[in-house]
Formats: C-alpha cells, sequence, structure tokens
C-alpha cells in the first residue's frame, strides 16, 4: 500500500511524499513505518503503539473514524495521514 505525508510526517520520512508498505493491518503497517523511519515513531505512536490521536487518516480518500491497529489493508490501499496543528 501506499502511505502518503505532508508537513512534520514528511520530515520523518526523508521528504518523500509516499512511501510504500507491505503489511495486512494499519498497526503492521504503522511498525513497519516506525522500523524503517525511527525518528517517525515517536511523532506517529503513542507509548502502546497506537496511532496518537493527533493524527488522522484517509484510507483510499475516506476518513477512518476510529484507525485502530486491527484494521484491514491491501496492496492497493492509498492511506494519507493529517496532523492537527495546536498553538497559540
Amino acid at each position: 500500500m501506499q502511505f502518503e505525508f505532508n508537513g512534520m510526517l514528511m520530515r520523518t520520512v526523508g521528504n518523500q511524499h509516499t512511501v510504500a508498505v507491505e503489511a495486512d493491518t494499519l498497526g503492521d503497517a504503522l511498525a513497519e513505518l516506525a522500523s524503517q523511519f525511527p525518528h517517525m515513531k515517536r511523532i506517529l505512536l503513542d507509548n502502546s503503539g497506537q496511532l496518537r490521536q493527533a493524527h488522522r487518516i484517509l484510507l483510499n480518500g475516506e476518513f477512518v473514524t476510529r484507525p485502530g491497529n486491527g484494521l484491514p489493508l491491501s496492496a492497493q490501499d492509498r492511506v494519507e495521514f493529517f496532523t492537527a496543528i495546536a498553538g497559540g
């Protein structure tokens, strides 16, 4: 599947906009991304290995409201990340 990045997440993958990963579930794909790009792990995942709440994903263009690690993925899927920005 293809993962698409922007903003700070894109910097953690060497400024690549897309990265291909082979995995059957979102959890496996996130673990593979964290393995390939160690700096991404602390930004993308919480202490329990779940996607941080600041990140939202679109799967094939559709917003996933509760993207758990067990979410099934296929080789044809496209996953996009959107990160909430906070500050003042």
